[in-house]
């Protein structure tokens, strides 16, 4: 095989085989004097590489692990939750048919009916969606419509014009999905107009530097995939072995340059010996500028990625926005969850054993008015905070 002794040269020279599969192998190292203020950027920055990989692995591996027995610990308390939840909503449904009730106390009991019914119909439940409609004034499709209607006028009242297309807007869906695409064409042609402007202008010198340093440095990447390319293609290995090899390390090398991952095209370099940590070194410092460009804008991609996960795992197992993600903190969260769900439960249990006597069924619908009137003051306390936290 034939080896390249410096990645941006021509010719190519034998250099020692490394299977060294980690960032740390790709950093530069001192020969005869110190490394540059460019050369110690470099290795900075395959140091946050690395290790906001390592924390993109461990909040996987956390997750992957936490997710059957959060299923498992759960699943079957929100089952029991939804029977329970069902069979409130036919007790009052059976309970409303019969006399002894104030004009009041039926209007609660209906409301509270319906909420109950709503719940279940939006998991599927086609029989209570029967019984909601049944006792509500508005029906559920009566209700999804009004939703519509609002979400479109919010929608267009954002975009400052209608929400027209040929596509369908008959659910929320619909009309979520093309608002969102309208606002992204607004801000695509926004910022064609930005650049269109920007263009106008005679770029600044600072303006000139960096734009032509992001074009050598994608010079650089793609010399570093094309070498990749050239020597690992596989329609030129006889070897059904080789070929094997050479197909597999091919597909990883365009999946890494599609993603621009310059560490991991680096790093098949050093596994398949076309260069070495010596030649490495070796490189000039002009090329050490443009390696590092793309090394940061890796870094900020990941730090991005990183962020989405953290908050896509926090949403997924009911973890406070800024609550640290660790293994502990799923259990006790976990722990909390299954503690306040049989703590519901109890309670579903004791009020449908309870209002079977009607005494305690007018006395608990009373307390389900005053608690509703609670909650919609705590909701309201709790969009008020968030709004002035926001201006």
């Amino acid at each position: 095989m034939s080896h390249q002794s410096d990645l941006f040269a021509d010719e190519t020279a034998a250099s020692q085989q490394t299977a060294n599969n980690s960032a740390t192998a790709l950093k530069l190292t001192a020969q005869d004097s110190r490394l540059t203020s460019g050369q110690q950027r470099f290795n900075r920055l395959l140091e946050r590489i690395e290790k906001l990989k390592h924390q993109l692995a461990e909040v996987q591996t956390i997750s992957d692990a936490h997710r059957p027995l959060y299923h498992q610990t759960l699943a079957p308390l929100h089952e029991r939750h939804r029977t329970l939840t069902r069979e409130m909503a036919l007790w009052l449904d059976e309970r409303l048919q019969r006399k002894g009730l104030s004009p009041t106390q039926k209007s609660i009991a209906i409301t509270i009916l319906c909420n109950l019914c709503e719940q279940l119909a939006a998991q599927g439940d086609e029989e209570m969606q029967i019984l909601h409609d049944k006792h509500s004034t508005e029906s559920l499709a009566q209700k999804e419509q009004a939703s519509i209607r609002e979400m479109r006028a919010i929608m267009e009242d954002m975009l400052g014009k209608p929400l027209a297309g040929d596509e369908p807007l008959d659910t929320m869906h619909d009309v979520f999905n093309a608002g969102m695409a309208r606002l992204r064409e607004a801000e695509a042609g926004e910022e064609t107009r930005q650049q269109t402007r920007a263009r106008k202008r005679k770029p600044t010198a600072a303006q000139l530097k960096a734009a032509a340093e992001q074009q050598e440095a994608e010079i650089t990447l793609r010399k570093v995939f094309r070498q990749l390319a050239s020597a690992l293609h596989p329609d030129r290995e006889n070897d059904p072995d080789e070929h094997a090899r050479k197909t597999a390390l091919m597909s990883e090398a365009n999946a890494a340059y599609d993603r621009r991952d310059l560490v991991a095209l680096l790093q098949i370099q050093l596994r398949t010996e076309l260069t070495d940590t010596a030649s490495i070194a070796k490189m000039a410092e002009e090329k050490i500028a443009s390696l590092t460009l793309l090394l940061k804008q890796q870094a900020q991609e990941l730090e991005d990625e990183l962020h989405h996960r953290r908050h896509a795992v926090r949403n997924e197992f009911g973890l406070s926005p800024y609550e640290t993600l660790s293994t502990a903190n799923l259990k006790r969260n976990l722990k909390r969850e299954e503690t306040s769900l049989k703590q519901d439960l109890n309670a579903m249990r004791q009020d449908l054993q309870q209002i079977q006597d009607d005494k305690f069924f007018k006395r608990w619908l009373k307390d389900q008015q005053r608690l509703s009137r609670a909650n919609f003051i705590d909701d309201l306390d709790d969009w008020m905070m968030e709004s002035f936290r926001y201006k």
